[in-house]
C-alpha cells in the first residue's frame, strides 16, 4: 500500500476560490442533501446545482443501451481507444445521474483518451439494493459485447458510486468472470453497516455531507447487513485488481478510504491512497474552477491508461464511437 498526501496547487488565487467553493456548497449542497427533504426534491436540487459545475469542450456523448439500463458515453472524437472507463455516479444511491457528473466523466475522456460510460442506473428508496449493482453488472457486460475486453477496462465511481464500482468488482470475482484492468475508488463509501455518528473525520470541515444524510441514504438503500458485495472491510479481497483512491482530508467518509487501503494492503491488492489536503467530499466536481481537481482527475486518467496498458493515443480500433456533434453541456 502507498500513501501519499498531496499539497493544493494554485496558490493564492486558488485557495481564495476555495474558500468560494466551500461556502457556496454549505449554504447549498449541505442544506439540501439529507432530510426532511425527499427523494425528489434533492434529485432537483442537485440537477440544477451541477449547472454550476461547467463542462470542457472537446467531447462528444451518445446514448446506448445496456439493456434497459440508459447509459452515457462521452468521449473524444478525434482518438480512438481500446480501453474504456465505466464510471458510476455518486449521489448516496438516491439522486445524481450521468448529466450532473459530466465534469468527471468529460475530463477522464479527454485525459485518458478513453471512452467513459457512465449508466443511468436505478436509484434509491423506489429501486433499493441490488437494482444499482445490477444495472451496472449490466452496463458492464455490454461493454464487453461491444468489444472492449475486461482488462482493458476500469472501473470508477465517486462516494455511492464508488460503492458501486468496488461492489461490482468484488461480485465478478465471486462468479468467477473475468475482472477489470482496475479499480478508481473517489472518496468511496465502504461501510454501510457503520452508524454516521461512528464517522467521526472531517466532521466539521465537510461541506458536502452530512450524518443525518447518510443515515437517511443507507436506510433508502436498504442493503442487508453482511452482503459481500457491500461488505469489503469484512470479506478477503484478494484476486482484486490494482485499486488507486483518491480523497479529502477534510471528508465525513475519509475513514472509510483508509480503512479500506489498510485492508486491500492486508490483502496483498496494489493499492495506492492519496489524501488531498483542504479538500472535500468529490471535490473533483468542481474542476472546472480547481488546478487541484484537473490534477487529481489527470492522475487518474493516468492509472487508467498504465492498467490497461493503453497509451494516451492509439489510431488503429476495431471499436467505434459513432460520429455526434462536439457538446459542452
Amino acid at each position: 500500500m502507498t500513501t501519499v498526501e498531496i499539497d493544493p496547487i494554485g496558490g493564492r488565487f486558488e485557495r481564495f476560490k476555495a474558500f468560494l467553493i466551500r461556502g457556496f456548497l454549505r449554504r447549498t449542497f449541505f442544506r439540501v442533501l439529507g432530510p426532511p427533504h425527499t427523494a425528489t426534491f434533492q434529485r432537483r436540487c442537485i440537477e440544477w446545482l451541477s449547472l454550476f459545475s461547467p463542462v470542457p469542450w472537446g467531447v462528444v456523448r451518445e446514448r446506448a443501451m445496456a439493456g434497459s439500463v440508459s447509459v452515457e458515453i462521452t468521449a473524444v472524437p478525434t482518438d480512438k481507444s481500446s480501453g474504456a472507463i465505466l464510471y458510476i455516479h455518486g449521489g448516496g444511491f438516491c439522486v445524481g445521474c450521468p448529466v450532473t457528473h459530466r465534469t468527471v466523466t468529460s475530463h477522464l475522456a479527454l485525459q485518458s483518451r478513453m471512452s467513459v460510460w457512465t449508466p443511468d442506473y436505478r436509484l434509491a428508496p423506489e429501486h433499493p439494493y441490488p437494482a444499482a449493482l445490477d444495472d451496472v453488472e449490466c452496463t458492464y457486460h455490454e461493454m464487453q459485447r461491444a468489444g472492449y475486453a475486461a482488462e482493458h477496462i476500469v472501473l470508477a465511481g465517486d462516494s455511492a458510486g464508488a460503492a458501486l464500482a468496488l461492489g461490482l468488482a468484488i461480485r465478478l470475482r465471486n462468479k468467477n468472470e473475468s475482472l477489470p484492468g482496475g479499480l478508481m475508488l473517489l472518496s468511496p463509501v465502504t461501510d454501510l453497516d457503520r452508524s454516521a455518528e461512528d464517522r467521526t473525520s472531517g466532521t466539521v470541515n465537510d461541506p458536502m455531507v452530512r450524518s443525518a444524510w447518510l443515515d437517511q441514504i443507507l436506510g433508502w438503500y436498504s442493503c442487508p447487513s453482511g452482503i459481500p458485495e457491500h461488505s469489503p472491510l469484512k470479506i478477503d479481497l484478494t484476486g482484486l485488481p490494482p485499486i488507486l483512491i483518491q480523497v479529502g482530508d477534510g471528508e465525513l467518509l475519509l475513514s472509510d478510504s483508509t480503512r479500506l487501503a489498510e485492508h486491500a494492503a492486508r490483502c496483498q491488492i496494489d493499492c495506492r491512497l492519496e489524501i488531498h489536503r483542504e479538500r472535500w467530499h468529490v471535490f473533483h466536481l468542481q474542476a472546472r474552477f480547481l488546478p487541484s481537481a484537473r490534477a487529481a482527475l489527470k492522475t487518474l486518467a493516468s492509472f487508467a491508461r498504465s492498467v490497461t496498458q493503453i497509451p494516451r493515443r492509439m489510431k488503429d480500433s476495431n471499436i467505434k464511437l459513432n460520429e455526434v456533434r462536439a457538446e459542452s453541456t
